[in-house]
């Protein structure tokens, strides 16, 4: 039996930059993910936290500076004349602004969003995500990936979630910190969190997955699906099984499969 603080071993977890983890659940959706190298991005609305990202917080800048900037990029791109000449007659200030805050949202939801966590060894995780110990937890090298990786980032925990104003074309990025905002009841993921400009399957290189970690409780047929998988589809990743319930400090693991 290994334990994952003792790293004199060829079989040793590394943690730390650039290592993250990402834990998943017993289910096809894993296997899947595992069998093809991707991860799966959701949008906001998938996440488990009402408040996390919410576009409710966002409110568009009324500073008149601002609104004209926006009033003139919008002209600027009406390419029909008829079009142009009702946009300069018709749309207000109050109007653009309602306009805009119709945006938002949708403009939010947009982003995919992967959630990473610093180190394994977190009774909460598994318990959570990877239903009680059933799942696993997948282990990367984001060097190895960097074009992937790009931008992974800390979530920062705070006391509570405030409104921002959004300058849509002065600062058009400003809206991204509100991926990086959970409440401090978070905090034990210490979550490293990756966005993607769009949702659903984004494939990472084989070679940035390094081991698979299962859980203790899963089913021997979910065990074997994993080793499968890893067989078949990658040349060097480790599949190791936690040998008993993970808490604070510590986690053991013995090895299932390790390729020549």
């Amino acid at each position: 039996m290994l334990n994952i603080f003792n790293q004199d071993h060829d079989l040793a977890i590394p943690m730390g930059i650039p290592h993250v983890f990402r834990f998943r659940p017993p289910n096809e959706n894993t296997l899947s993910e595992l069998k093809e190298n991707y991860i799966w991005f959701s949008d906001r609305d998938s996440l488990n936290d009402e408040l996390d990202s919410n576009p409710e917080f966002v409110k568009l800048s009324t500073n008149p500076e601002e609104v004209k900037l926006l009033y003139n990029t919008i002209a600027e791109n009406i390419l029909d004349p008829q079009v142009k000449a009702y946009y300069d007659e018709n749309m207000t200030e109050e109007k653009l602004q309602e306009f805009a805050a119709t945006k938002i949202k949708p403009f939010v939801s947009s982003f995919g969003i992967a959630c990473f966590t610093m180190y394994p060894m977190n009774e909460d995780l598994w318990k959570i995500y990877s239903r009680n110990d059933k799942g696993v937890c997948l282990h990367f090298d984001s060097s190895a990936d960097p074009t992937f990786f790009h931008n992974i980032l800390p979530v920062h925990y705070v006391s509570e979630i405030k409104e921002r104003e959004y300058s849509a074309i002065s600062q058009p990025n400003h809206i991204i910190d509100l991926f990086y905002k959970k409440t401090e009841k978070w905090a034990y993921e210490k979550e490293l969190r990756l966005l993607k400009e769009r949702t659903g399957r984004v494939k990472y290189k084989p070679s940035s997955l390094l081991n698979v970690l299962v859980g203790y409780n899963a089913e021997p047929s979910f065990v074997g699906d994993v080793v499968n998988a890893v067989k078949e589809n990658y040349d060097s990743v480790k599949v190791f099984q936690v040998t008993e319930p993970v808490s604070i400090g510590k986690l053991s693991y013995r090895p299932l499969y390790i390729p020549k």
